[in-house]
């Protein structure tokens, strides 16, 4: 087994995952340290929202190259989206100064795709199954 296996085995991520997020890391650290926090903060919400749209364009096409950098592109969205999330929450924060207000708009950025994915799954579901199907037992 190789050593990239190893690591995608044990950290179900790939190198090149790890290493953007080491990336990011990097950058909100370097933001920090420099006083650029909100600049590096809506450059990183930014990249999120690019790549979300360029996964969403190469989703359409179901085969080729396309569809391997969709799929490395919703990998990539999927791992990014509680750190672009807690970015743009705390890039809100600094503007709206109400908790209620901050904790409702957390509340919809972290469970609203959660619950969005539920419910058209559920909906999907529902018509795939006949009105009456019998159970094996």
């Amino acid at each position: 087994m190789k050593w990239q296996q190893r690591i995608r085995v044990a950290t179900g991520m790939s190198c090149l995952q790890i290493m953007l997020h080491l990336l990011v890391v990097a950058l909100l650290v370097m933001g920090w340290l420099s006083n650029t926090m909100v600049r590096v903060g809506l450059g990183l919400c930014t990249l999120y929202a690019v790549t979300l749209m360029l996964m969403l364009v190469f989703q359409r096409h179901a085969e080729g190259w396309r569809r391997e950098f969709a799929d490395l592109l919703e990998e990539l969205t999927t791992a990014w989206y509680f750190g672009a999330a807690l970015i743009a929450i705390w890039l809100l924060s600094r503007v709206v100064h109400n908790n209620f207000l901050l904790a409702v708009a957390g509340l919809a950025l972290l469970a609203g795709p959660a619950l969005v994915s539920l419910l058209i799954k559920d909906r999907r579901r529902s018509g795939d199954l006949p009105a009456k199907h019998s159970v094996r037992r």
